[in-house]
């Protein structure tokens, strides 16, 4: 089973890794939109594509939801972005999070689930979280149904060199480990109950995965570092969301760069990451109103 899952995670991002950007790369935009698609329709997942129109370029999100019997009242969003910015092919930054978002859903569509749950792939995160605020805006009526919210952000590089990890100046470094071998959970003041949660949730899952958690005050505004990804715009409207994070460019020396490629990322972290986060859900999912 191990075998068969790195297998499929090497397969989706052999064909998710590379340039996808609306100005420089559309086409493998849009290529990348249409495999992820594809990839939910074949789980037998409700798959829809939202329109978003951004400085004469369109791209999709590409939302799938868990069947449901219409008795549940809340949303919850497991989300990553598919786009890349120019010039890098964008492998950790964030080909890992959606490879990690077609496992878990791959894991979650195999079952019941009480709760409804949307398996969501932004676009244009790399240009102010366009597709997220999207999502968020279009449908008032989906918008008071959303319950909370998880953005994977960078889940597939690790290292076990020392001295490799740094932090923002806010966060106290004699708290957190100098080395980047672990996977962080990051949220505000009003997610702090779901970031404890999903990181509890995550260790019971992968006992041998390495979690750490961060709370900010407030809606995070002070802390710029820590609201590049998705959950910000959920953060802005009163939602709560976390992050879940390889810590990027704080560990990462291939962020936005040429050289953030497949052979760089760490597959079994993927996996675990992966497995840990849906083990972490089928339970909330199962809990939660």
């Amino acid at each position: 089973m191990t075998e068969s899952k790195l297998k499929r995670i090497r397969q989706h991002l052999e064909n998710l890794v590379g340039e996808r950007n609306p100005f420089t790369q559309p086409q493998h935009l849009e290529k990348t939109a249409q495999y992820i698609f594809d990839q939910f329709s074949a789980m037998g997942l409700e798959v829809t594509r939202e329109t978003v129109n951004f400085e004469g370029t369109r791209s999709h999100n590409i939302l799938a939801q868990t069947p449901s019997d219409g008795s549940a009242k809340n949303l919850f969003v497991l989300a990553a972005h598919y786009d890349s910015v120019p010039d890098s092919p964008g492998a950790d930054d964030n080909a890992s999070a959606v490879t990690a978002l077609l496992e878990i859903a791959h894991d979650l569509c195999q079952g019941p689930l009480l709760k409804s749950l949307i398996f969501a792939a932004f676009t244009l995160e790399e240009y102010g979280f366009i597709g997220a605020k999207h999502f968020i805006d279009h449908d008032p009526e989906r918008k008071n149904r959303l319950a909370g919210m998880i953005s994977l952000e960078m889940v597939g590089f690790k290292t076990t060199a020392p001295d490799s990890q740094s932090y923002p100046p806010y966060v106290d470094p004699r708290q957190y480990p100098d080395t980047g071998d672990f996977i962080a959970v990051v949220g505000n003041e009003p997610s702090a109950n779901l970031a404890q949660s999903l990181a509890q949730g995550m260790l019971r899952s992968v006992p041998a995965l390495k979690v750490e958690t961060l709370v900010v005050p407030g809606q995070g505004e002070n802390f710029s570092e820590v609201r590049l990804s998705d959950h910000s715009p959920f953060w802005d409207a009163g939602i709560p969301a976390v992050m879940v994070t390889d810590t990027a460019f704080f560990r990462n020396p291939n962020y936005h760069q040429p050289s953030d490629k497949l052979e760089t990322l760490d597959l079994e972290f993927i996996r675990d990451n992966a497995q840990a986060v849906a083990g972490f859900l089928k339970q909330f999912l199962y809990q939660t109103g």
